[in-house]
């Protein structure tokens, strides 16, 4: 089998389906030995703050890494302050920017966007 490196856009929080659908993707991503990068923006930045079930996948999913997973979990720095969760991510979530989002774009095999479109 043939690795890939898959990037996952998220730009909606818990209330979407996209975001459960993102994250049961990237547990089957990373068990067939995919690298996963997800990208939070806007309310999305609230998937990995400390509190919720979401945020308790997000951090066993980030613990795979352990266990030779290969997830990066990045959050855009201004929505995390826009939104007051800057300080309060699980462990392993990185912030970051839209230069970020870009090189996670360009290096990307697919990026999947859940949540946008018509």
């Amino acid at each position: 089998m043939v690795s890939r490196h898959v990037t996952v856009v998220l730009q909606s929080g818990a209330q979407s389906g996209g975001a459960t659908t993102a994250l049961r993707l990237a547990e089957r991503l990373l068990a067939r030995g995919h690298r996963v990068t997800v990208f939070a923006a806007e309310s999305a930045v609230g998937l990995s703050a400390i509190e919720g079930e979401l945020a308790e996948a997000v951090a066993a999913l980030l613990r795979r890494g352990l266990h030779g997973g290969t997830l990066d979990w990045v959050v855009d720095g201004a929505a995390a302050r826009r939104w007051g969760c800057e300080r309060h991510q699980v462990p392993g979530v990185v912030p970051g920017d839209h230069a970020d989002l870009w090189t996670f774009v360009r290096d990307a095999d697919v990026v999947l966007a859940p949540g946008r479109g018509a």
